[in-house]
C-alpha cells in the first residue's frame, strides 16, 4: 500500500477540482483460493482505498467501495505475473 500513496494523493487532489464526481473504487483479486474469500478480499481492498481517500479530504458520500473478486481478470491466472496484474484496484469516475 505504501507505493500507492502518491497515486492516492494525486487522485485526491484531482477530485478537489471535480467536486461533482463520484468515485467507484473497484477491488479485484487473482483466481487463487475460494471465490467467496476472494470477493471478501476485494471488498476489503476497496474499503482500504476509500478510507485513505477520506483521510485525504474526499467526502465519504462521493466514494463507493466495490468488490469483484476474481470475476474480471485482465491477465491469465496461470502465471505469477498474470496473477499480480489481476490483484488490483481500479477507479471509475462518474458524474453525480
Amino acid at each position: 500500500l505504501a507505493s500507492s500513496m502518491p497515486v492516492l494523493d494525486e487522485l485526491a487532489n484531482d477530485l478537489e477540482l471535480c467536486a461533482d464526481t463520484l468515485v467507484h473504487v473497484q477491488g479485484h483479486t487473482d483466481g487463487d483460493g475460494d471465490a467467496g474469500t476472494n470477493l471478501a478480499l476485494s471488498v476489503a481492498r476497496a474499503e482500504t482505498v476509500v478510507a485513505e481517500l477520506i483521510k485525504r479530504g474526499v467526502a465519504e458520500s462521493r466514494l463507493y467501495a466495490e468488490g469483484y473478486g476474481e470475476s474480471d481478470p485482465i491477465a491469465s491466472n496461470n502465471t505469477k505475473d498474470g496473477k499480480a496484474k489481476n490483484r488490483r484496484i481500479a477507479f471509475a469516475i462518474t458524474q453525480e
